[in-house]
């Protein structure tokens, strides 16, 4: 496996792994219709925002790939957006996603702690990162890397359904 920065011409890649990701990680926890109609395609076009507004060193993707050379895995890093902390010392790990077929390889931990270097580099103290409340395999996987609840939780309304978030926080070396 490798680890590498993302660019443009990872977008539908990532979208894929986005959607698949989501449709096996969320069936359950989220409403089935809304997991059903998301599209990879759609998602592309989201990414290559997202991958246009790269500003290494604080603000990127990261991507995991495996021997043949596809995209498995990936993470969004940036400053935190939370009013309760400081964006120049604090980073968010916006997402991390692997694809269903790969969970509970390695690459999860690869990936995570690669973003956590990288937040190193970029001059963060502090990692945060916000996931579902009622998802427990990645509490359980945030938690076996040492990451901990900080007891910060948001609402959020996706319009089709309704989520608490908790906060998890990781000190950097």
């Amino acid at each position: 496996m490798e680890i590498r920065r993302a660019t443009n011409a990872d977008a539908l890649a990532i979208a894929t792994v986005h959607v698949r990701s989501w449709q096996s990680a969320y069936r359950g926890l989220l409403p089935q219709l809304y997991l059903d109609e998301l599209d990879p395609i759609t998602g592309a076009e989201q990414w290559r925002e997202v991958l246009g507004a790269t500003d290494w060193p604080t603000t990127g993707t990261l991507v995991l790939i495996d021997e043949p050379g596809t995209v498995t895995g990936f993470a969004h890093l940036g400053p935190t957006g939370d009013d309760d902390d400081d964006p120049a010392t604090v980073g968010e790990l916006r997402t991390l996603y692997l694809d269903p077929l790969v969970w509970r390889g390695g690459g999860g931990s690869l990936l995570l702690h690669a973003v956590e270097e990288q937040m190193g580099d970029a001059g963060f103290r502090v990692a945060t990162a916000w996931t579902l409340e009622n998802n427990a395999p990645a509490r359980a996987f945030y938690e076996r890397n040492g990451w901990r609840p900080d007891g910060a939780t948001k609402f959020h309304d996706w319009g089709a359904f309704l989520a608490t978030d908790v906060r998890y926080r990781f000190d950097l070396p």
